[in-house]
């Protein structure tokens, strides 16, 4: 869908339009409503996020990608119990849906419980090893348990897989290993 190709390359508003006029033609069609809540996610107005998430919902209940954008802006709300209950969902419905565990650790480590939060990480990469968020958000956890050499190189992994990584770059300049 255009409007995807818009969001992905941050014009919002393009998206937002597209995806508008479609929800306008076909309001029966969870990817629509999908794409509204990407547009407000990306804008940080998660409050509209929600609604539009939990109308795909409502349209496609058995989408585990539908359960883990709710749980994602939960967790932006501030809600982690919501987020958390919204991710089990998701892999109830799909064990190896990799975005949800990684979100349910990201939760976790949110709230300060690290060392839960890495068990969550490690099963996420073992589905999916190729987003170098996975290995970043490991990364940083390790840092925080204060396993240093181990976080370095999920940091080096991360940018392995993309070299532009900015967030692991500061991580590795804060370590002083750049």
């Amino acid at each position: 869908m255009p409007g995807y190709e818009a969001w992905r390359v941050g014009k919002l508003e393009d998206a937002r339009l597209f995806f508008q006029a479609s929800a306008e033609k076909q309001p029966d069609q969870a990817d629509v409503w999908r794409g509204l809540g990407n547009v407000a996610w990306s804008r940080k107005d998660f409050t509209v996020a929600l609604t539009h998430f939990s109308a795909a919902l409502h349209l496609a209940p058995w989408n585990p990608m539908h359960w883990g954008n709710v749980g994602l802006v939960r967790r932006d709300l501030g809600e982690p119990q919501a987020a958390i209950s919204a991710f089990r969902v998701a892999l109830g419905l799909d064990p190896e849906y990799a975005p949800a565990l990684n979100e349910w650790a990201n939760v976790l480590f949110d709230v300060g419980r690290y060392a839960e939060a890495l068990p969550l990480y490690d099963a996420s990469l073992a589905i999916d090893s190729d987003r170098a968020v996975i290995h970043h958000n490991k990364g940083v956890c390790l840092r925080y348990l204060g396993r240093l050499p181990e976080a370095v190189c999920y940091f080096r992994a991360a940018l392995i897989l993309d070299p532009g990584y900015h967030y692991s770059l500061e991580e590795l300049q804060r370590l002083g290993e750049t």
